[in-house]
């Protein structure tokens, strides 16, 4: 897939800035896979990574500890071992989670437990809100040109998830949405260059002229095909003489 001409400015701009100002991330990037080549295990990935940026503001030694189960996740999935990389990123998943609270000892309450662990509360809106463009901006470049991204995309995306890790949240934002507007691009310019060597059907439909169909028929009465026989008029008769009687005169 060949960058956009605007589209390569814009992004190696932001990639020099954003590696100037951003410190090396604790963890590696989750991985960008599609749903045939394990994208279930990079999905757990990627919320374990959210898991453990949002433990960092309020259980540090959770995210910690949960470093190193999602490290193991990562060289698992890349030695093909899906099934064993997402056991890996539930583990630290679960991690991240606090502490529990304290049974009595005299009558334990039986308390179920979840099938999936849960992942921490995010801290504040700009984290949700970064949170969510990051992914975002992770399902584009599963689709980003139908193809693999580039290695100046994949940085760019490892410079947005740093930044997320590291509580820059607005600029992990802005990168998020660079990637999200050159896959855009980039998905759009392969459809239109699809639709341009598409070769003309084989068999084109002719085009004839439109003629409604009549629903219902109706069949003609012999009745009504001759002509009216016209009635005789009644002649008129003359008005009766009526005589006046004077009773008693």
């Amino acid at each position: 897939m060949k960058l956009l001409p605007v589209a390569a400015a814009v992004l190696a701009a932001a990639l020099t800035l954003a590696t100037a100002a951003r410190a090396d991330g604790p963890i590696p990037a989750p991985p960008i896979s599609s749903p045939s080549n394990g994208g279930q295990a990079a999905g757990s990935i990627f919320d374990a990574m959210l898991a453990i940026a949002r433990a960092a503001a309020d259980n540090a030694a959770g995210a910690q500890n949960a470093s190193s189960a999602y490290t193991q996740a990562i060289q698992q999935f890349n030695a093909g071992q899906y099934t064993q990389a997402r056991q890996s990123a539930l583990q630290a998943i679960a991690q991240t989670g606090a502490a529990p609270l304290p049974r009595p000892s005299l009558y334990p309450l039986y308390i179920p437990q979840p099938a999936y662990p849960r992942m921490p509360l995010v801290v504040n809106a700009d984290e949700a809100d970064a949170e969510g463009t990051v992914a975002l901006a992770r399902q584009e470049l599963l689709q980003c040109g139908a193809a693999s991204p580039p290695p100046t995309v994949v940085q760019q995306y490892t410079a947005a998830v740093d930044n997320l890790l590291g509580k820059q949240y607005l600029t992990a934002r802005g990168e998020a949405e660079i990637l999200i507007n050159y896959c855009a691009a980039a998905t759009q310019l392969v459809a239109q260059q699809a639709a341009a060597h598409s070769p003309p059907p084989s068999t084109p439909i002719p085009m004839t002229a439109y003629s409604p169909v009549p629903v219902a028929t109706l069949i003609p009465d012999p009745a009504l095909a001759q002509k009216p026989v016209a009635m005789p008029t009644p002649a008129p008769t003359a008005e009766p003489a009526y005589k006046h009687h004077l009773f008693g005169l």
